[in-house]
């Protein structure tokens, strides 16, 4: 009995220390802190491409920087080398599908992207998740809403996924936190693409705060259903 129990023991100490430097040795690290806006990179236990996270404060609110996020034409405003973008289909509020091109710097050549979002909403905090997954197979079963995305050879992303965070700090004080991670494919440098998704964030979270205040936006509310659901955005003119 006295045995088994050392036995036991041994193997919860071992298990502690594994998850511990399992832990330690995915942990984020900061590469940019300017013009409010931290960066940080981290390894991805399944990839050599890194992981980032962006995090901004915004004097706006929840609804107003969600109005921003959910308007699709919107893209190649605020998101870093976004072009091209196309919603696809509309399932609900909570979820959609979209179509969009990330630019790459001469002589790589751009990648293609189809997302699916979904929405969700904490009634106890009133924070919102849009996590975001790269669906390549989506045109295999939607041939109809997929025949707007223009023909080409460009190399579609088949592993890409994240979300945005948007926690309401104060009344019109938002911090926002956009994790993602995403393998682009193709013969890319590693060092390329490490390159790129350090500026990524950076540039992406500060076109959000600048397009925020646009005043197509400003007067966006949420409708919440009685389980304090998101179920439509209005005041969007």
């Amino acid at each position: 009995m006295r045995t088994k129990f050392k036995l036991m023991l041994l193997l919860i100490m071992f298990l502690f220390t594994f998850e511990t430097f399992a832990s330690s040795q995915y942990d984020w690290e900061m590469v940019r802190d300017e013009d409010g806006i931290q960066v940080y990179l981290k390894e991805f236990w399944a990839d050599d491409i890194k992981s980032f996270k962006g995090i901004i404060q915004i004097n706006s609110s929840v609804d107003s920087l969600l109005a921003v996020i959910v308007d699709i034409d919107a893209c190649t405003d605020w998101v870093h080398r976004c072009k091209n973008p196309l919603l696809l289909f509309r399932k609900s509020f909570s979820e959609s599908y979209h179509y969009q091109v990330h630019q790459l710097p001469f002589p790589a050549h751009n990648r293609e992207f189809i997302f699916r979002s979904r929405i969700s909403r904490s009634p106890q905090t009133g924070e919102v998740r849009i996590q975001m997954e790269a669906i390549p197979e989506f045109c295999q079963q939607n041939v109809k809403a997929c025949s707007l995305i223009p023909k080409s050879s460009l190399v579609r992303v088949e592993h890409s996924h994240g979300q945005y965070l948007l926690e309401p700090v104060a009344h019109n004080i938002t911090r926002v936190t956009w994790t993602h991670h995403t393998n682009p494919g193709g013969n890319l440098p590693l060092w390329l693409v490490n390159q790129l998704i350090k500026a990524m964030p950076y540039h992406t979270l500060q076109g959000l705060r600048k397009k925020v205040f646009n005043h197509k936006y400003q007067k966006a509310r949420l409708v919440l259903n009685a389980q304090g659901a998101i179920t439509d955005l209005v005041g969007i003119e």
